[in-house]
């Protein structure tokens, strides 16, 4: 019998095979030893990501399904994961070298349900911006509400936690990963990693569909949070707000930028 691995890393791809390959080789940077590595994939073509796994020199578990969205093959590498605690890494983002050595030393010594850390973010201009520490009790007594929230890419989560909480709910188009991660603040203050973990890339679906993504937010804190009296009226106060610097921002002063 062997042991349990200590983390499961799952990777979502779809039709991003040079996605797919930079995520890989971010991979090749780390200490794997304790770690399972699952691929969910739904391409179209079913043989470049097995062909490209086979030659990387990973260990790893594969899986085809059926396209059905990003979230319904989270929750298939969710129910697959043996590890402790469990990542999603999906085609695109980058583990920082050597980062997973870091993150194991900080969890063999807490048990935690979730252990989070700052993400590089990457425009498509090239520029880059590390996350701002997230000030958990100062978000919490906003709601989460002020647009600052750990993203799955800075996010370890004990498995058996993540599940108890549902995994990630299919009826969100963007939001499922910030409303599954919302349940587990109300059951324990996260160890805060004082180090970055990954890089992601802008030109997500939160990002195409902005104005989409407040609401599902907005959605997932009443019903998850469900506040009341001057929680509520805290919650859309500043929802709005974070609504509206965001549009000006995408409308006047990103264009700035670019030119």
């Amino acid at each position: 019998m062997t042991d349990q691995p200590w983390l499961s890393i799952i990777t979502v791809v779809k039709d991003a095979p040079v996605d797919f390959a930079r995520t890989l080789e971010s991979l090749r940077t780390q200490n794997l030893v304790g770690v399972q590595y699952l691929v969910i994939d739904s391409s179209t073509d079913t043989a470049v990501i097995p062909t490209t796994l086979e030659q990387s020199g990973i260990s790893f578990s594969y899986d085809w399904c059926e396209p059905a969205g990003i979230y319904a093959a989270m929750n298939i590498g969710l129910s697959q994961a043996t590890g402790t605690y469990v990542y999603f890494l999906n085609a695109g983002d980058e583990l920082l070298p050597e980062v997973l050595a870091q993150v194991l030393a900080a969890s063999a010594s807490c048990t935690a349900p979730w252990l989070i850390g700052q993400v590089e973010v990457e425009s498509i201009t090239g520029a880059r911006v590390t996350t701002p520490e997230w000030n958990f009790a100062s978000e919490q007594k906003a709601l989460f509400a002020r647009g600052i929230f750990a993203p799955h890419q800075g996010t370890f989560a004990r498995t058996d936690a993540l599940r108890a909480a549902g995994g990630f709910n299919g009826n969100f188009r963007i939001a499922a990963d910030y409303a599954a991660f919302l349940k587990l603040t109300l059951i324990s203050t996260p160890v805060m990693l004082p180090f970055t973990i990954a890089r992601f890339y802008e030109g997500g679906l939160s990002t195409q569909k902005w104005q989409d993504s407040f609401r599902e937010f907005h959605q997932a804190r009443v019903s998850i949070l469900a506040p009341h009296g001057l929680q509520s009226v805290a919650e859309r106060f500043y929802t709005a707000r974070q609504f509206v610097a965001v549009g000006l921002y995408r409308g006047v002063w990103s264009k700035i930028v670019k030119h």
